[in-house]
């Protein structure tokens, strides 16, 4: 529900402002001066403001020039409303910014029709924002991974040759090379889901030749090897319970490894050591369900819906590793494969679902 704040030292007007606008579906907050209008403004953060220009203290014209030198509220969309008809009145309002100019006593349905307007044109610039965002993203994504990966093989090659070299000198130097191998593989991984997800968009115009070309996986004994892979990892196997049967799934090998890999590593990222990380395959009517629960701090409803690349959810202090990618991939790749892919958070357990289609 869009939120409207009316800054207006008129009581009467004001709550039949209020009403008028609440009949047609908007939350209204309220506010009888400039000083109080700003400070509500502040605090709420409103999707649009109507003010009188004419007031005690702070006028209209001071209001908007506060709310939009404060980058809280300074893309909120601002009306004026006022008895003032005056050109140069209006034409001052415009250049402090305001989007429209409604004079007393108003219209309710001009009224309506303005906030509307104004609505739909602040949606679609932060629609437009959110695009030029992902193609940004997109288009980094796209161009960093093989830069990244030439280095790493260079990086590679090199300490492989110093280990070579000097192994017996010193016997730190094998402790050290075991490090940065295993960085690398790390680096790795990162790079190839970044490459992955740039070219998500692409293998999706493509999905049905794509689906033509899928061979046929048994899931039971990859999703048992990714699993305990992965919890290996993050030392975490006494935590890993696998309960698994045997099918066979339209979807590769490869993807399915992934989609593995990223729902068990993310289980073992957001929960606490000790605590059973629980892998559960098995077949469904036409679905093939991969349900993968752990105990934690879990996830609100809204967290779930925001659910994007280079996004990450945590509590305390301390930044999980990664890029905040594993989520939106797992989402593209199910998407691509027609699966669906949902998130459950009750009673601090969590279960990412995978339900992919017994055929093609």
């Amino acid at each position: 529900m869009k939120s409207i704040l009316i800054i207006e030292d008129d009581q009467t007007l004001r709550a039949q402002m209020a009403q008028v606008l609440r009949y047609e579906g908007f939350a209204t907050l309220e506010a009888a001066d400039g000083k109080s209008g700003v400070e509500t403004a502040i605090r709420a953060v409103p999707d649009l403001i109507i003010c009188d220009i004419m007031m005690p203290e702070l006028d209209g014209f001071d209001v908007i020039q506060l709310l939009r030198g404060d980058p809280r509220t300074a893309m909120i969309p601002f009306i004026f409303l006022t008895a003032l008809i005056a050109s140069q009145d209006q034409r001052h309002g415009m250049e402090e910014g305001a989007d429209d100019y409604i004079t007393k006593p108003y219209d309710p349905q001009t009224l309506l029709g303005s906030v509307r307007r104004r609505l739909e044109k602040r949606s679609r610039q932060i629609e437009e924002s959110r695009l030029r965002a992902e193609e940004v993203s997109l288009a980094v994504a796209a161009a960093i991974p093989q830069e990244i990966l030439e280095s790493l093989d260079h990086i590679t090659t090199v300490t492989n040759l110093l280990v070579l070299k000097h192994a017996g000198d010193d016997p730190q130097i094998a402790a050290t090379h075991q490090s940065v191998a295993q960085e690398a593989v790390r680096l790795r991984r990162m790079m190839r889901r970044l490459h992955l997800y740039a070219h998500l968009p692409q293998l999706y115009a493509q999905r049905f030749d794509l689906l033509k070309e899928q061979p046929q996986t048994a899931p039971g004994a990859t999703v048992g090897r990714v699993a305990r892979e992965v919890c290996r990892n993050w030392k975490r196997e006494p935590d890993l319970v696998i309960v698994s049967d045997l099918t066979e799934l339209p979807l590769s090998e490869d993807y399915l490894k992934l989609i593995v890999e990223e729902l068990v590593d993310n289980a073992c990222k957001f929960s606490i050591p000790g605590t059973p990380i629980e892998v559960t395959g098995h077949g469904q009517r036409e679905f093939w369900s991969l349900a993968v629960s752990n105990r934690g701090p879990g996830m609100s409803a809204d967290q779930i819906a925001r659910i994007g690349a280079f996004k990450q959810f945590w509590t305390g202090n301390k930044k999980p590793p990664g890029l905040g990618l594993g989520l939106a991939l797992t989402q593209g790749i199910a998407r691509l494969h027609h699966c669906e892919f949902t998130i459950q958070s009750e009673a601090e357990v969590v279960t990412a679902t995978v339900l992919m289609p017994l055929e093609a």
